[in-house]
């Protein structure tokens, strides 16, 4: 009989979590695991940088980049050129999801409800679980519309927070500019908050920032990792009232953001033309797809960022077609729950050229799922 005093059972001497934590559950990032695949599943710069910024970088990498704590003013008067506001209309955040922690740390409550649209940035609903907020879920029709009147209704006393990704991920549409100021001007009228995250806005073209003026209680949130490139560096903003970001400012980690990121973020902002011309490529590469795509007997779907959804159930499954692409070296995301992206795959878009080589592939393993 074996000996059971080997391993006693003990009671735990850890103490226990925030309560709210037992109702939150996080699965972890991919690893290294992932590397000998082409990634076509995660919004990223998928082509290099070009050959002089990547010199210009090198050149300007000294030894002090890491050696001293960050130095934010240089980066701080740049975003405030390229935005044209004022300094103090600014807080620079270790990449958009920084400045959603601290939003919620500065202005959520125990019961509060956050409004969101269903499906949307998956970290949204876990910021509401940490802080013990409800999560007011606006769902997409099947045409991945919005229905504006009841998205109106919604908005009711007791609504701390509004968060609109626009465009939206993973449903790839912009919100109606009418629409959206119908919510702020809703959401003016029950002091709540909206956070307008433009993580992709370079490839929609639109962007709240201009009405930060009219609306003081409007916060646009931006992003570094997609058409800047910069996703392993995590660099955001944030802009809106001083009095919104002197809160947010009150809660930020000291030094929440490094000096090479600083250096990074900086000289793209001088070369504006990098951002632009990959912009372009997107957008030439998702022509290219989307025409490809169709000649398959498959369905792209206009999308107002850097990827393209594919629905793809008239010949065959999405399932079966992740796998058979994997099996071929790329990574694609999907299947997705949501009934407005039933039976979709979602491609990250790159160069027309890379494309192009991905829609062979895709013919391939269209030809070997059905």
């Amino acid at each position: 009989m074996p000996n059971e005093s080997i391993h006693p059972v003990q009671e735990s001497i850890l103490p226990e979590p925030a309560p709210a934590l037992a109702h939150v559950t996080r699965v972890r990032e991919a690893g290294t695991e992932t590397l000998p695949f082409i990634g076509l599943d995660r919004n990223e710069r998928v082509s290099p940088f070009p050959g002089w910024f990547m010199e210009k970088l090198r050149a300007a990498l000294t030894s002090e980049t890491l050696n001293r704590y960050p130095l934010r003013d240089r980066l701080h008067r740049l975003l405030s050129e390229s935005l044209r506001l004022p300094e103090e209309n600014i807080l620079l955040t270790p990449g958009s999801d920084g400045a959603l922690k601290y939003l919620f740390q500065a202005y959520v409550r125990p019961l509060d409800q956050i409004m969101m649209l269903d499906p949307s940035y998956a970290m949204y609903p876990v910021y509401a679980r940490m802080h013990q907020a409800e999560a007011v879920l606006i769902p997409y029709e099947p045409d991945r519309s919005l229905d504006g009147e009841a998205t109106l209704k919604r908005i009711q006393p007791g609504v701390r927070l509004v968060l609109l990704a626009n465009p939206n991920q993973p449903v790839g549409t912009l919100m109606d500019e009418s629409l959206l100021r119908a919510v702020l001007e809703r959401a003016r009228e029950i002091r709540a908050l909206v956070a307008a995250d433009e993580a992709y806005y370079p490839f929609s073209g639109f962007t709240a920032v201009p009405w930060i003026e009219a609306y003081p209680h409007l916060l646009v949130i931006r992003t570094f990792s997609k058409a800047a490139g910069l996703a392993g560096l995590r660099m955001g903003y944030a802009a809106g009232h001083p009095e919104v970001l002197g809160n947010l400012f009150k809660v930020h980690a000291a030094n929440d953001i490094n000096s090479f990121g600083i250096l990074c973020a900086s000289l793209v902002l001088e070369h504006p033309d990098v951002i632009e011309e990959y912009v372009r490529e997107v957008r030439a590469g998702g022509e290219l797809l989307s025409e490809k795509a169709r000649m398959l007997g498959l369905e792209p779907l206009p999308c107002a960022a850097n990827f393209l959804l594919i629905r793809v159930t008239n010949r065959c499954s999405p399932e079966r077609l992740i796998e058979q692409l994997k099996q071929r070296n790329y990574l694609v995301k999907g299947p997705f729950s949501a009934p407005c992206l039933q039976g979709c795959i979602r491609i990250t878009l790159g160069p027309p050229e890379m494309m192009a080589r991905f829609a062979e592939v895709l013919a391939e393993a269209v030809t070997a799922a059905v």
